[in-house]
């Protein structure tokens, strides 16, 4: 379905580029796309090693786990079902630490390792616990307090201010995340036989 949606948004946009006599743009930038996207990467390596080695670090000296200890007073109102020490809380509080520094990329293989753990413990093997659709959900909203890889990426564009954005990152982050576990608890409500059965 998605690479239909791809191909739909694709051919739209050639469309549109020879309607309007664009055709040179959208080949030019075609050409440069792959050049930007290895200077992208580079530049973004670097910061994506560091993170991931102080989380890594941060878990070999237990800081994760005391992390893990010290959020639990709310991860067990967003994952009720969740045993309580179960390794899944040491993989969920990376999943959130890496959220909340904005690294996406470091956070989803977190996300996946914590959605692996769970569905050991989901009755269910056919389809995702309440935890699980919880978590999904918590990631795409992806509470954000240090968006770091929006300030790398607007410092490697030349921003002058690259940490302008943040009070609005912030903003933006805790008001979708709310809305994602509001949501999701509306819609546990009314699919509650669902999830019992």
């Amino acid at each position: 379905m998605v690479n239909k949606i791809w191909l739909c948004l694709f051919i739209i946009g050639i469309g549109f580029a020879i309607y309007n006599n664009k055709v040179i743009e959208v080949n030019n930038a075609l050409l440069s796309a792959p050049h930007d996207s290895i200077d992208i990467i580079i530049n973004l390596t670097g910061l994506y090693i560091l993170w991931s080695g102080l989380l890594q670090i941060a878990k070999d000296c237990g800081i994760i786990d005391a992390f893990a200890k010290k959020i639990y007073a709310i991860t067990k109102y967003i994952f009720p079902e969740l045993p309580k020490d179960h390794d899944v809380h040491g993989y969920l509080a990376s999943n959130i630490a890496a959220n909340i520094l904005g690294l996406g990329s470091v956070a989803t293989p977190l996300g996946i390792k914590s959605m692996e753990e769970m569905k050991k413990i989901n009755k269910n093997k056919d389809s995702a616990s309440r935890s699980m659709i919880t978590l999904i959900l918590i990631n795409c909203s992806c509470l954000t307090l240090l968006p770091t890889t929006i300030i790398s990426l607007r410092k490697i564009y030349g921003s002058t201010e690259p940490t302008r954005v943040l009070p609005l990152v912030i903003l933006g982050t805790t008001l979708s995340t709310i809305c994602a576990i509001i949501l999701d608890r509306v819609f546990y409500y009314f699919n509650k036989k669902k999830f019992k059965d």
